[in-house]
Formats: C-alpha cells, structure tokens, sequence
C-alpha cells in the first residue's frame, strides 16, 4: 500500500470482512476502506472510500497500544493494551515470527548435533514449520523489502538462499525424512486457488527442495516428485499462467536445474517397472509440458534450446511405446496406454522421432505387403494375378518427371504407402540406389526456375508457391505426394523452401520473421514500417495498401483501393503482407500439396515434429566437420590410416574448396545433405583396385556401403587431377 510517492506504508496487521477491510500499522494508526453504512470504517460521513484512509482515534489512548484489529460484518473492533504488557506480548510474537520467517536459522540448527531431548522439539519444529503452507510461502524472502513488490510478474524470493539451506537440510537424514514426512501430508491439502498469488511461491521453493534431494541421493524416492507433481496438476489455468511467468523471469541456468529436476524424477519413473504406467507418469509429464509451453512464449533471445527438455529414452522403450500407440491406433484395446507417444513428444529428440517415425511407417508397408501377398495368392488361384506388391514406378531417365507425375496420377491413393519399387529403363534388376537416384532426378527437375513450376525469391535460392500456377492442381497433388513418399521412405531431397512450408503443414500461423528468410529486402523494409520510422516519416513516404507480390500488384483492403499506411494501421498494414504472401495468395494450391503429403505420411506422425525437425528430416544437415570425416574413415583392401597413398588422398582433400568437398560427400553417400541418422555416424571406407599405380583410373564409389575406391597413384597433382574431375563430372550415384 503506498503512503506518497517512492515510499511504502508498512502494516503489521490487516482484518478484512467481505464489505471492509482494516489495516493496522506499527506506529499504531489505523486505515479503513470499503462499506461504511453504519459507520464501520470509523468515520462519520457516509463516503465509501476504495483506497485505506487514516480512522480518527480518541485523544485519551494515550499510553496504550493496539495490539490487532478486527473486522464484523458491520462493525470494526481495536483492543487497547498497557505499554508493557504490550512490549512484554509482542516481543515474544516477534520471537515465534523471527524463527518462522528465518528458516535458514532453524534449518542450521535442526542439522547441528542434538541430543535425544532436543531432538524431539526439532521433530515438532519441523513437522510444524512444513505443514504451513504460508510458513513456507513467507520464507527465503527477497531483502529490503522488494517481496513487498510481489504480483503475478514477481515472485519476491531469494531463490539463491533458499538453495544453500536446503542443501544443508538434506544432508541430515533424520531431519530430511521428517521434512518429507509433513510435506507429503501437506500437499494434498493444498488450495488450488489461493487467495492471492503469495500463496504460490511453495511452488518455486519444492523445484529448488526437489533439486537438492536429487542432487544429495539420486537413488532416492520420487514419491515427493510424485505428489508435487499432484498439487501442480490441480492448480487453475490463471495459477498455472502465474508460475509459469515466474519461472520464465529466472535465470536461464536456474530455469535448466528446475527442468532437469522433472526430466529425472520422469526419467526414474519411466524406468520403473512398477511405476512406469500409473497416473503419476503423466502428472509428471505434464509438469515437464508446462514448462515446455511457457519457455516456447519466451522471447527467442530468452528461450532454452528445445534439447533441454529431451529424454533419453533407451531404442527398446521407444519400440514398446510405439507398437502401443500404432496398435491403438488401428482401434486395438490396450491393458496400458503408451507413456510418452503422442501427446509428449516434446520429450523425444529427432532422432527418436525419426525412429518412431521409421518403425510405424514400416509397419504400414509390412501391413500393406501382407494383404497385397493375400490377394495375390487369391488371384493366382483364380488365374488372374494382380499387379505385384508394392508402389512399382517404371521409368525412362530421360523424361523421368512427366512419367513419374502420369504413373502416380493413375496409381491408387492407398497404394502410395505400399514399399516404393523404382525400375529405370524396363531395367527388371531392383536396386535401392535407384531411388535415391530416383528422388534426386525428380526434385532437381521439379524444383527448378527452368521448370516453371514455382516463384522464386532475388537470388533464385529459395522456392515458393506461385500466386498464379501456370501448372494445373494436380501437379501440386503429386508434389505433395512425392515430398510425403521422400519422407516414408527416410530420402533426403532438394527441397530449397523456406521454413514456413514446414509450419503450415504443422499447422503453425505464418509470421514477418518468415519472411526475413524468403525475401531479405521486403523483410527489412516492413520491420521499419512496424519498429522503426515515426509517424511522420511513413506519412512522407506515402504508402499505400497496394504491394507487388509475385510480379503481380495487389490491393491488401479491396474494400478501400490505395489506403495509406499509417501509424495507427501499419500492423494491420504488415500482418496482411504477411498473410498474403503466405496464406491468400496460395491457399489453393497449398492445399492440394497438404492434401498429396498426408495421403502418403499419417498427419499424427508427422505432428510429432517440430517445423525446423520436419525440415531436417526432409532436408537433411549440412555436414562440414571434415575433421570427424577423416577420424571415422574406415580403410580396407590393403588401406590404412599410414599408406602413402591416403596420406596423399588426405592432403588433397585438405586443398579441395568447401563446394568440393560437399561434392565429395555427395560423391561417396549419395546424400548432397546428410540424414538424421547419419550425422554421429557417417563413415566413409576406401579401398584399393590393384597394387600397380592407377594412373588412367577415376575414383569410384558405391554408396549402398559409402565407400570410396581410390586407385594407387603416382603422383598428388594426378590425384587431384583424377578426384576433381570425378566429382565434377556428371554426378550419378554409382550402383552397388
């Protein structure tokens, strides 16, 4: 409550009732405010002020105190005590508030030596101090009287304090069982609606108590974890919000321990034979989604990495949680439900979502195949055999794109999850090199400004949809039918699309920093619109509503042609520039393509991605640590790591330029960007063709294995010479 400008009014006692509240100060004034009908507040007009205004106190109280204060329904009591008696009461409430307020105290002297008499008033002391939630929410507060400052925004504790004495608390075994003890009985029992949001500190404190137990005996019981998790669970969303602005307003390194607290008491619990299925997995989960959900509101610069909240979660796990969930999916009944799939993926990291992703896909074609191989059993006794198992694309190399759009275009929508099986040229040999051949082929053709059938940005380096297709919808059916088939079937692909892409098939709001990535200069010039030129200057400037987009002008507010841009509209002027560069201009087409990915990938699965991993699991990774290339080369045939002949590959491939050497990375794996999977483990194995020198021979490679075939050579300048002109040359995947 302020008394004048920058200073507080201090009060030790308030007493309200449901119409008027009194507030009782030390230098014994009292303050009134609310209902005054019968005069309650101690004043004899009949305002009804809403702020605290001093009472008028009788002249003859002179010498005694008031102690506290009192509220009726309309009526207001102040008793009055002698000076001493006064001074005598209130040192010993000043005594019980001094131990209740300063727990750092009492936990050093409930950890010092103490004998069996002792002991027994500790035991009450503990007991009574963690069975008060307010006890505990008026602990560890912030010095010179900031906690006066507390509201949704400000916690008004001293995180750091609260930290050193519950390390020293759990050290004592004896006095840590007892904490435990009263707090698992407390916090059944506490309110999920607070009066006030002083009430949610214990809140921020368990996560710092919660820390210190781990941190003392990993091995312990996450019973408490458990029953926290509880009580959190039950708070209102508005409770929930205030926390989560609490914790968000903490330092990123605090921020990390208080998430580390619940990924181990999850991690604990998941592998728990027991406890792995009880509801209490979920409570804890949730606690961990929570805290997901606040910190991806956090402004980007604040913001904790997505890895912090990932799990380990061991490959047999994700096997068992994932033949749970594809066995509930196709509406089978489970004794227990997966743990973490779907609605947790959050705690999963790519590569375990690509597993998952890769298995469940896989149960789809083995699923598909087995009724093909039925039918077809079916059909040959009859004498009429179908077509064979699996999506059988037949091609010619040399217009392998308008086949594969006329041969997908006549193939059955359900077929498109059958296995992929690419022939080139009526070439009956199956080879799995095919299709990655096959892909590479499609897409470098498909996605070419030569090809017509995209926008591009200046610089031609990324692509988007054309605001006026010059190609016919089903082309963007089947665009979005061959990115769904690269995605089941675990191909990279040349797919240069912004980001955005990936957040509209996820469902995720287009915003201006998509833009940023697209187009650079229009990027540049809206955020000044919107952050940085006053309102005179956009008046000079003379915008209007009318953009070009596409080579093509547009009117945003057809409603109103040519309207100005101004300060009180240049964000209605900039989220419509947004929009239609992303959403209007393309919202037909986009959908045909949205509508062609997800008849080949299941919408669920690809949900567990995040936009930037359904990217890289398309995409793939750039890979330049050239370093880690040559520590897991493997060598053969003769090779090591001290032939002169690698000694001098090695030199070479030093001299190559970057662009080179990606070529090289294409060259032996087949991959322009490396999968997922084979960034921890990308190995490249060479091996010799003869023991006389090679001179004539290129380098070769087969990229089933990734490995290289260098032949002996004379010199480094014809090495060089040999690589170089290998990897410019035109690049087709060697066959296995």
């Amino acid at each position: 409550m302020r008394q004048k400008k920058g200073t507080f009014l201090y009060f030790a006692f308030i007493f309200y009732f449901r119409y008027h509240t009194l507030v009782l100060q030390e230098n014994n004034k009292i303050y009134s405010f609310g209902c005054n009908d019968q005069n309650q507040l101690g004043r004899s007009n009949d305002s009804h002020p809403t702020v605290p205004l001093p009472v008028l106190l009788p002249q003859d109280i002179g010498g005694t105190k008031i102690r506290t204060i009192f509220a009726g329904e309309n009526c207001s009591f102040a008793p009055l005590t002698t000076d001493e008696k006064f001074h005598r009461d209130s040192n010993c409430d000043n005594a019980n508030n001094k131990a209740q307020l300063c727990l750092e105290n009492m936990v050093k002297r409930w950890t010092s030596e103490s004998d069996m008499k002792t002991w027994k008033k500790t035991k009450q002391e503990i007991q009574r101090t963690f069975s008060s939630a307010s006890c505990l929410n008026r602990s560890f507060l912030e010095k010179k009287d900031k906690h006066f400052q507390t509201s949704p925004k400000y916690h008004g504790l001293d995180l750091k304090r609260a930290q050193l004495a519950f390390k020293k608390l759990v050290k004592k075994k004896n006095v840590w069982e007892e904490v435990e003890a009263a707090l698992l009985r407390l916090l059944p029992l506490l309110d999920k609606n607070p009066v006030g949001v002083e009430g949610l500190r214990i809140y921020l404190l368990l996560n710092e108590l919660l820390r210190a137990t781990q941190t003392q005996n990993p091995q312990q019981s996450i019973e408490l974890a458990e029953v926290v998790a509880a009580a959190v669970t039950r708070l209102s969303g508005k409770n929930l919000q205030v926390i989560g602005d609490w914790w968000s307003s903490l330092m990123p390194s605090r921020m990390v321990r208080h998430v580390n607290v619940w990924k181990k008491a999850v991690s604990a619990m998941l592998s728990s034979e027991d406890g792995s299925h009880t509801p209490a997995v979920r409570n804890l989960l949730l606690v961990l989604q929570y805290m997901y959900n606040v910190n991806s509101r956090v402004a980007e610069c604040q913001r904790l990495p997505d890895s912090v909240f990932c799990l380990k979660l061991s490959e047999a796990f994700l096997d068992e949680d994932g033949i749970r969930w594809y066995l509930r999916s196709h509406g089978e009944m489970m004794m227990s439900e997966p743990r973490v799939l779907p609605n947790f993926s959050f705690v999963m990291d790519l590569k375990a979502k690509m597993l998952i992703f890769q298995k469940m896909c896989d149960a789809t074609k083995v699923e598909k195949a087995l009724r093909d191989l039925s039918s077809l059993l079916w059909s040959y006794m009859w004498d009429t055999p179908d077509n064979l198992p699996g999506l059988v694309l037949n091609l010619r190399r040399a217009s392998v794109l308008e086949d594969t759009f006329e041969q997908l275009a006549a193939t059955q929508k359900e077929d498109y999850k059958k296995s992929l099986v690419v022939i080139f040229d009526d070439n009956p040999e199956f080879d799995e090199v095919y299709i990655k051949d096959f892909f590479y082929e499609v897409f470098h053709e498909m996605v070419s400004p030569e090809y017509g059938m995209f926008m591009f940005n200046d610089s031609e380096t990324l692509a988007w949809f054309p605001s006026k297709a010059q190609q016919e919808d089903q082309r963007f059916f089947l665009f979005g039918v061959l990115c769904g088939l690269a995605l089941y079937n675990q191909v990279i692909i040349f797919l240069p699309f912004p980001l955005v892409l990936f957040k509209k098939l996820l469902g995720v709001t287009p915003s201006l920093e998509d833009l940023r990535e697209f187009s650079p200069s229009e990027y540049k010039t809206l955020h000044c619109i919107l952050y940085e030129y006053t309102d005179d200057v956009l008046e000079n400037l003379f915008i209007d509503f009318q953009i070009t987009w596409d080579k093509t002008s547009i009117d945003l507010d057809p409603a109103f042609p040519e309207k100005p841009v101004t300060g009180q509209n240049k964000k209605e002027f900039v989220d419509a520039y947004v929009n239609y560069a992303f959403n209007t201009s393309v919202k037909r087409i986009f959908q045909e393509f949205a509508r062609g990915f997800f008849k080949v990938c299941d919408r669920k699965l690809v949900k567990l991605f995040r936009p930037e991993e359904l990217h890289r699991a398309l995409v793939g990774n750039d890979f330049h640590d050239w370093q880690k290339l040559k520590q897991n080369t493997l060598y053969d045939g003769g090779y090591n790591p001290s032939h002169p002949n690698i000694l001098m590959f090695w030199e070479v491939f030093d001299e190559l330029s970057e662009n080179q050497k990606m070529a090289f990375v294409w060259f032996v794996t087949g991959y322009e960007r490396l999968p997922i999977s084979a960034l921890e483990k990308i190995t490249i194995s060479t091996k010799k063709i003869s023991e006389d020198f090679g001179d004539r021979y290129y380098p070769e490679s087969e990229t089933c294995f990734r490995l290289l075939v260098l032949p002996l050579y004379s010199s480094k300048e014809i090495m060089k010479e040999k690589l170089v002109e290998a990897l410019s040359s035109n690049r087709k995947i060697s066959q296995c």
